[in-house]
């Protein structure tokens, strides 16, 4: 039988140790290892990021404006008695029709699916996962179970997220890929080559001229690709975001299953009118949301080895062109015969507001939680 939560209220600081250190450390402690330096650094974050004030964070969703309207006045209602409860910050962000994120690219294909779930596996995404890469207390894809909190009534059924605000410098990159292309058609397509897929969601190694709308749009087709028949990136580069964000059947150092990534992303700010390429200060971005078991071997090990480091793809410290840590030296190489082409001087187009790591009960464990006295 289990014990009655009120016998743990006294072993806070133990169970605490039960946490995986990344996530005791927090973010902002983790942010040279993870890319968030310069512009990006905690010591820029909107205050209360990093500053060890954010304790909850609470994500109301909803299909239009009435209905958020009612999660609201819930929601306010809730925290109204609970007084020792302080808000300390608010985001609204919310879903463009399109589907698309401020930089104008078709967002969300390609998720896992996990064992015992009971979702179908589109095309595309590849094998079914274990269960135990996003939830804690199952196994994982090493057969092992993944390090749970203490004790198991909170950590059973749990995962970890990684929360960000990132501000995204769409003007800048349009006009990067203004200067360094010689037409429209030049531009778009280099786009693609940094993306990895067109604005339509059509990706390169399916459509490697022009766009395709029709495959972009279709669930089926849009995300059932590999890149054998690509092997030294001359459709779709060994840099671009999509191969590097999921290598697939890429010859890289590694095993790719064990870095795959449940992620969500949405938009804040007014989005930039096309063809505009001065934003006037304007803050605009997306706000990410990581959820898995292993915040080291999964969020962590892509932002720093897959994205901040192209050593795992023969690159050496070329970062990505996106998101990466760039700050104007960067490089961006695409293979083509006879002779590769190079981009130079690439500059941060995505700028860390703020973040931090977050435990995800389960709604058993809430319950839990909340009989402890």
């Amino acid at each position: 039988m289990a014990r009655h939560p009120e016998a743990y209220a006294d072993h806070g600081a133990e169970f605490w140790l039960t946490f995986p250190e990344e996530f005791r450390q927090g973010m902002a402690a983790r942010a040279g290892f993870i890319g968030d330096t310069g512009e990006s650094a905690p010591a820029c974050w909107e205050s209360p990021f990093g500053t060890g004030q954010v304790h909850v964070v609470l994500s109301l969703l909803a299909a239009d404006q009435e209905s958020l309207a009612v999660a609201v006045e819930r929601a306010r209602k809730a925290h109204a008695r609970l007084p020792g409860l302080q808000v300390v910050h608010r985001q609204d962000f919310y879903q463009l029709s399109t589907g698309r994120t401020s930089f104008g690219y078709k967002d969300g294909i390609g998720n896992p699916t996990i064992e015992g779930s009971g979702a179908e596996t589109p095309p595309g995404d590849g094998s079914v996962l274990r269960a135990g890469e996003f939830v804690l207390g199952y196994p994982d894809e090493t057969g092992n179970l993944p390090p749970m909190p203490q004790p198991a009534e909170l950590g059973r059924n749990g995962t970890f997220v990684a929360w960000r605000k990132l501000h995204t410098r769409v003007a800048a990159f349009r006009r990067y890929l203004h200067d360094n292309s010689g037409s429209p058609q030049e531009k778009s397509l280099l786009a693609a080559k940094v993306v990895g897929r067109w604005q339509s969601g059509a990706p390169l190694i399916l459509a490697p001229e022009h766009d395709d709308p029709a495959l972009g749009a279709d669930d089926q087709r849009n995300n059932e690709f590999r890149y054998e028949s690509d092997p030294h990136g001359t459709i779709c580069p060994h840099g671009a975001h999509a191969r590097r964000a999921n290598p697939r059947d890429s010859e890289i150092i590694g095993d790719v299953r064990l870095h795959r990534m449940i992620r969500r992303g949405t938009n804040y700010g007014p989005p930039l009118p096309a063809g505009v390429l001065d934003d006037r200060g304007a803050d605009r971005g997306i706000v990410f949301v990581f959820i898995g078991s292993h915040l080291d071997r999964q969020f962590e090990f892509v932002k720093s080895q897959w994205l901040n480091d192209g050593n795992f793809v023969g690159l050496g410290r070329e970062k990505d062109l996106l998101t990466g840590d760039n700050d104007g030296t960067g490089i961006f190489t695409i293979p083509q015969h006879p002779v590769r082409h190079r981009l130079h001087g690439v500059e941060r187009f995505v700028i860390t507001r703020g973040g931090e790591y977050f435990f995800l009960p389960s709604l058993s464990a809430l319950r839990w939680l909340a009989d402890v006295r």
